[in-house]
């Protein structure tokens, strides 16, 4: 649960990047704030997931950690970090 609360600490745009019949919308979430972008499929029960600037999935171990996180308020060198661990798995 503490994750739940933890997503409302960001202040996310939210957009509409693609649709297919299969996946419903694939929404991004970008927040204001920190930087952090997820991805998540509306018609597909995969859950939310990190990804860089361009859209990559990151590895799972990054992903769980920003979900669990409150959101940092602040840009960091640490995410840039993040940001490079790319996952193996295609979103």
């Amino acid at each position: 649960m503490a994750a739940v609360n933890n997503w409302a600490t960001h202040d996310f745009a939210v957009k509409m990047l693609a649709w297919s019949a299969v996946r419903g919308s694939t929404l991004e979430y970008r927040c204001r704030r920190c930087g952090r972008n997820f991805h998540q499929f509306s018609a597909v029960s995969r859950g939310i997931w990190a990804v860089d600037g361009e859209g990559r999935a990151l590895e799972g171990i990054v992903s769980d950690r920003w979900l669990s996180d409150k959101c940092p308020r602040l840009f960091s060198v640490k995410d840039d970090e993040d940001r490079k661990r790319l996952s193996n798995v295609p979103a």
